[in-house]
């Protein structure tokens, strides 16, 4: 099968299915804007077109750049068989004129909802609010996407809770899958960062957070409110910070250069500060290395998306807190503690102290860590999201080539009236 992956930030959610399709014998096209083409043994056949704006286009324009490109490819002798865009940039405004026939599945990932972005849930952001009309043009790029599209899929329970009844029924909940060979438990873990002078290792009371960039939204204030409780209980122990300075996807503006440097500042004296190390953006081998040696890792969220560093924390057996309501609460469900611990996101008291339980308490450690493995083993497993990704595919194709006989039929008997 020819399939045709359109992703802004190309490989996107697509970072381990493509490879794997590719694996499986599928021929692959990509359309990105912002990347480059991924490298590496695992991209080998994979073709991919790009399309460059001088300026940030408007959606319009995205959607405009991104169907002209389909069309010309959808017109070839080998064109694409299936679809598959991500629509929150606007790509797919245009798609169902430029695919024609060819069925095309829509990423729509979350409705835009001011208590996803921590209105009424942060207690940080009390007494503020966003503006009525603030997701309004997303939601609607959204629902159109959904509404023209052959199937919308969505990866996590909290993502599809977030659709409004109406649009929820029409979406599938499909994980996008770890790769559990890759991404497992390693009790002799080492990652050594010689710019830091670092050598970590498993089995150090090491605490570990990471997001696409540090903010609030992923509970970055309250792991800096409940840290110094940590450091008084575990002088040795290590806060570990993966991502970059941006403002993220919160619409809470830092009051400084970063959030993490407006949360530092508040720290009180005594915290030493040498403990606290903010790594940057590793390569995904490193972070995979960081999370086997994790004592304790922090997946704290808004309502949001699910977090993939969540789901690889897990793959590799470390313990991890959440808090009620976060994606992978939902997704794991709020009344079985087994996996992880669950803790109210605004209590910086019941962090701390569920943080220097587990630095103390390597049998509960190793205890969460194998819960958390075996979940991910049962749920979210790479072959289990190819299985049921076929099983679409075999799906939209069977329906694409139903529709095209009954085309074929109504043409050849008109009705005349």
């Amino acid at each position: 099968m020819h399939l045709l992956l359109i992703h802004q930030n190309f490989p996107g959610q697509f970072r381990d299915l493509a490879p794997a399709w590719l694996n499986a014998g599928h021929r692959i096209t990509a359309i990105g804007s912002t990347a480059k083409a991924p490298a590496g043994p695992q991209w080998e056949g994979l073709r991919f077109l790009r399309y460059e704006f001088e300026d940030e286009p408007s959606r319009l324009e995205r959607g405009l750049a991104v169907a002209a490109i389909c069309r010309d490819l959808i017109n070839q002798d080998e064109g694409p068989n299936l679809v598959l865009c991500h629509s929150a940039w606007g790509e797919a405004l245009l798609l169902a004129d430029a695919c024609g026939r060819v069925p095309w599945i829509c990423y729509p990932e979350l409705w835009g909802s001011a208590r996803a972005l921590g209105f009424g849930f942060d207690q940080g952001l009390d007494g503020l609010a966003p503006a009525p009309h603030t997701f309004s043009s997303e939601n609607l790029v959204t629902e159109l996407a959904i509404l023209q599209s052959d199937a919308a899929v969505v990866p996590s329970r909290c993502q599809l809770l977030s659709f409004p009844p109406h649009i929820r029924k029409r979406l599938s909940l499909l994980p996008e899958g770890v790769d559990l060979t890759q991404t497992r438990p390693d009790p002799n873990a080492e990652l050594l960062l010689p710019d830091l002078r670092l050598q970590l290792k498993a089995g150090q009371p090491l605490v570990t957070f990471i997001s696409r960039d540090l903010e609030p939204l992923r509970g970055l204030r309250q792991l800096l409110q409940a840290w110094p409780d940590v450091c008084d209980a575990v002088p040795e122990a290590r806060l570990l910070l993966v991502g970059g300075e941006g403002k993220g996807y919160g619409l809470e503006a830092p009051t400084g250069k970063s959030h993490l440097e407006d949360g530092l500042a508040e720290l009180p004296e005594h915290v030493n500060l040498s403990r606290i190390h903010w790594l940057g953006h590793l390569a995904h081998g490193d972070m995979i290395k960081l999370l086997q040696c994790s004592a304790c890792h922090l997946g704290l969220s808004y309502p949001y998306t699910l977090s993939w560093s969540v789901l690889e924390a897990m793959a590799c057996g470390a313990p991890l807190i959440s808090n009620h309501d976060s994606p992978i609460a939902v997704e794991c469900g709020e009344a079985s503690p087994r996996s992880i611990r669950l803790i109210p996101f605004n209590d910086a008291r019941a962090l701390s102290s569920t943080m220097i339980e587990l630095l103390s308490n390597p049998t509960e450690r190793g205890r969460l860590g194998a819960a958390a493995r075996c979940w991910v083993e049962r749920y979210c497993s790479l072959s289990r999201a190819l299985e049921s990704y076929q099983a679409l595919f075999n799906r939209l194709g069977q329906q694409a080539v139903t529709n095209q006989v009954d085309l074929t039929k109504s043409q050849q008997n008109p009705c005349h009236h």
